[in-house]
């Protein structure tokens, strides 16, 4: 840990705990041909032999897993080709976020091309809730369905899942979320979380796991020739790629592993070849270069998301399955409508939980409640507060007229979910992942719901504060001479960078620095010695002071990002701070 005199900033330097050896970077150099500053990063994300960081660098459709390793696998491929075979209605049951409205389009689409009687159904946010109930499950029912298949939800719906049972309809499960104590009663349950399921990697999204489902099937109706007797045209899974990387970042699955692949080869496809609705959205987003996980995040997923918000998530289906680009861009102009909608009501709404932060007493997390918030937006209120202060925010809504809803999103590593799990009690429902969490209860429980959660949190904090807002985290320290050009171009193979695969943030010691250049009348442009390929792309954001102190050498810490330029990948230095070495 390293601060004090010296520093330009207050920021707390953590240095790497390394636990590889110097033998270990030589031999991943050499074996793969990359230089030192590169290897080190892998080595410090515990890429440890020349496999790991092969496979690493190398993302490729060998490394994906069998989805026939997943618990509950064959049982759900035979009942749907069953229900293909004698014409059953099948209902795919969604979710209004960008993971639930792409898994429900991939297997709509899928199920489709079989010659298949599928529909979906996406619950309406403001009549329907989240997930399967009671009102809902008898809308299907009404529609005289014979086969329900869940996507992104279902783990912990018990009491509804025997209530389909009653009514005589099968019901599949596809999902990636926790399991509770009990398991729902289903023909076939596709979850890498419940137990004893042996699939190896647990952090799919939920459109990832629909891919795998309809790879399955697809094997199946593959090895019985299927699309030759019914004179169909074979629709390959990897057709449905670019929706699982859409999903994948939308939702922050973290990018390693079996995700790292999905999204690579999925951001290859939307690049290359968009399908018309995902075209027309980012064409109306204005990404001229290429789309990323960050312009996902930032620029694609609010628009679709929008929809479940306050508006029609279905029309966020039928963007993505558009067959003309004349159709996808229309309906992404609505979406960009939808969202200049959905971001007035968040104003405003986000106006009045700040006035509640004035007078909010000191604790270890939020509860703030609003009488007439939109439920669409509570979730990003609780999102923006939660990073703003670096506090768990639990923000809720009494604008229904029965129970009072919430959304909780967590900061660091205290878990929001094991909170919410702690206050059940006085919860009608809850459920969701560590960072984000939804929730229903009773307006009476607010009050004992906020002094519940805080304490929780508190306890949590006493055993793990978590990361620190003003604290950076070193991954590797690395001399002058290993910031060149070749290391910049190698950077970008360990892109798409995103949760749970950060760009690495790499200090360098001893560089002379001279005065910075403003642009943009906040960030400092900054020049060190070597190739000018990366001089001109140093920036220190928002830092203009620094230009009126710097002189001599510096101990630089900097984070190397990948971006699409004109001229495709390139990588730039963003400066997040330095320490003078006089």
């Amino acid at each position: 840990m390293a601060t004090g005199p010296g520093m330009l900033t207050d920021r707390i330097w953590i240095d790497p705990v390394e636990n590889y050896g110097e033998a270990v970077v030589e031999e991943i150099c050499h074996e793969l041909d990359i230089c030192q500053g590169v290897a080190r990063i892998l080595a410090a994300r515990d890429l440890l032999t020349v496999a790991e960081a092969s496979d690493f660098l190398n993302p490729s459709p060998e490394q994906l897993h069998d989805p026939s390793l997943f618990l509950g696998m064959d049982a759900a491929v035979r009942r749907i080709e069953r229900a293909i075979d004698r014409f059953e209605k099948i209902v795919i049951f969604g979710d209004y976020d960008v993971d639930g409205t792409a898994s429900t389009a991939i297997l709509y689409n899928y199920l489709k091309r079989t010659g298949a009687r599928a529909h979906y159904f996406i619950p309406d946010r403001m009549i329907d809730g989240y997930g399967l109930n009671i009102p809902t499950i008898d809308k299907i029912k009404a529609s005289k369905a014979e086969l329900v298949i869940t996507v992104d939800n279902g783990s912990t719906a018990i009491a509804e899942s025997r209530y389909l049972a009653d009514q005589g309809i099968d019901l599949i499960i596809t999902d990636h979320h926790q399991m509770g104590q009990e398991k729902p009663v289903t023909v076939a349950l596709v979850n890498a979380h419940q137990p004893d399921c042996p699939y190896p990697f647990k952090e799919l999204s939920a459109t990832g796991v629909a891919y795998k489902v309809v790879c399955a099937l697809d094997r199946r109706l593959t090895e019985r020739n299927f699309w030759d007797e019914r004179g169909l045209c074979h629709t390959q899974p990897d057709y449905y790629l670019d929706l699982v990387a859409l999903a994948t970042v939308a939702d922050m699955s973290p990018l390693v592993g079996e995700n790292r692949v999905l999204v690579t080869l999925g951001l290859k496809l939307i690049n290359e070849r968009p399908r018309p609705g995902l075209a027309g959205l980012i064409k109306e987003c204005n990404i001229r270069f290429g789309v990323s996980p960050s312009t996902i995040s930032f620029k694609i997923a609010p628009k679709i998301n929008a929809l479940g918000r306050i508006g029609d998530p279905r029309i966020g289906i039928q963007m993505l399955l558009a067959r003309s680009y004349t159709e996808g861009r229309r309906l992404a102009r609505y979406l960009c409508t939808v969202n200049r909608k959905r971001q007035e009501i968040e104003r405003a709404a986000l106006a009045g939980a700040m006035k509640q932060l004035e007078a909010y007493p000191e604790g270890a997390a939020f509860v703030l409640v609003g009488n007439d918030w939109h439920p669409g937006v509570i979730g990003i209120i609780a999102t923006r507060i939660a990073y703003q202060y670096r506090k768990p925010t639990v923000v809720i809504t009494l604008a229904q007229n029965d129970l009072a809803l919430g959304s909780a999103r967590g900061c660091g590593t205290m878990s929001v979910l094991n909170a919410l799990e702690s206050c059940q009690d006085l919860l009608e429902r809850y459920g969701g992942h560590a960072n984000a969490a939804g929730l229903a209860l009773q307006p009476e429980n607010v009050g004992a719901l906020r002094e519940r959660f805080s304490a929780a949190i508190e306890e949590a904090a006493a055993l793990d504060a978590g990361p620190q807002a003003n604290r950076i985290e070193i991954e590797t320290w690395i001399t002058p001479d290993l910031l060149d050009t070749r290391f910049l171009s190698e950077m970008t193979r360990l892109s798409p960078f995103g949760h749970g695969n950060p760009e690495p943030v790499v200090a360098v010691r001893g560089l002379n620095l001279e005065q910075g250049q403003v642009f943009h009348n906040r960030d400092l442009k900054l020049s060190f010695p070597g190739p000018k390929s990366y001089g001109d792309d140093s920036a220190a954001c928002r830092e203009t002071e620094w230009s009126r102190q710097l002189s001599g050498s510096y101990d630089v810490a900097l984070a190397p990002q990948v971006r699409y330029g004109p001229d495709g990948l390139r990588t730039q230095l963003k400066v997040l701070d330095l320490r003078s070495m006089a």
